[in-house]
């Protein structure tokens, strides 16, 4: 991993999945390292999350990232399946839930972390940036510079790993790059 002089590290060097894991294994072939950037793409339409292989308290994650199709259900997971932070089209609720919050298993509802800018900051088919700011049970997002929704978790794990998501029942494809976090 290269360090950053902002003392972030690059999860991803742009020519390999070293430090991921892709669960399930059969589905590894779906996410790859093309001209310096990460792609997931399920034409089968199978889920996949691939996951650091490194596990995590307090961080900053952020990345850059650009859908390639109209329909797509994407997302970051934080320390593990419980939580995560949207991209794209919620299949539950049929529509753009990027940088809230899902989080079935606190019981709060489904997305118990919302904002109505969505519509308003997250740009379709072009780059976005997303910082997640996760410190003990809270989470923020921010997207394109946005302040988008600060919730506290309630069955959130102390420490994990970061998960990228592709959804099953959609074939999707987005790219990430500049994926790096900062220990808080």
């Amino acid at each position: 991993m290269l360090a950053g002089c902002d003392s972030s590290i690059s999860l991803f060097d742009g020519k390999s999945l070293e430090g991921w894991e892709c669960d399930p294994l059969e589905q590894a072939g779906d996410w790859k390292a093309v001209d310096g950037e990460l792609l997931g793409e399920n034409p089968g339409e199978q889920a996949s999350i691939i996951w650091t292989s490194l596990n995590f308290r307090d961080f900053e994650v952020e990345l850059d990232y650009i859908t390639l199709t109209d329909d797509y259900d994407s997302g970051i997971f934080i320390r593990g399946l419980t939580h995560q932070v949207q991209i794209g089209i919620s299949r539950s609720l049929q529509k753009d839930m990027t940088a809230c919050i899902y989080a079935p298993k606190d019981e709060q509802g489904s997305y118990p972390g919302q904002t109505d800018k969505v519509t308003a900051i997250h740009k379709i088919m072009e780059w976005n940036h997303l910082k997640v700011i996760v410190t003990g049970k809270r989470i923020q997002t921010i997207l394109n510079g946005e302040p988008m929704v600060d919730y506290t978790g309630v069955v959130l794990e102390d420490e994990g790993p970061i998960g990228l998501q592709l959804h099953g029942g959609v074939h999707m494809s987005v790219k990430f790059k500049n994926v790096k976090v900062r220990e808080l």
